[in-house]
């Protein structure tokens, strides 16, 4: 697979809405990533989102193991979602270098 082009995680979200913000900040360790923000949305989505970022680097790793734990289980006829979802995973780690 392709090298990882994306910062090394952990990442974490900040951890309040300071000041009434309606906005929190995806950091890896010291390194501001972005932030999450829209005021249609409520402070819980902003939460959700801002935490399912912060997450994308355990998820890629969960993903990889997943793929490599089905992969030679291919062999024995997949069911057809299986195989495609076995086929997206493989295109998704390697769209990500994971």
């Amino acid at each position: 697979m392709a090298e990882s082009k994306f910062t090394k995680g952990p990442y974490r979200v900040s951890n309040s809405f300071e000041s009434g913000n309606q906005e929190l900040w995806v950091y890896a360790d010291m390194t501001y990533l972005g932030s999450v923000a829209n005021s249609s949305m409520t402070p819980e989505e902003i939460l959700a989102n801002a935490e399912l970022m912060a997450d994308a680097p355990r998820l890629l790793e969960v993903l990889r193991a997943l793929h490599d734990f089905a992969l030679p289980l291919r062999h024995i006829g997949l069911p057809e979602a299986s195989a495609q979802a076995l086929a997206d995973a493989k295109a998704l780690l390697e769209k990500h270098g994971g």
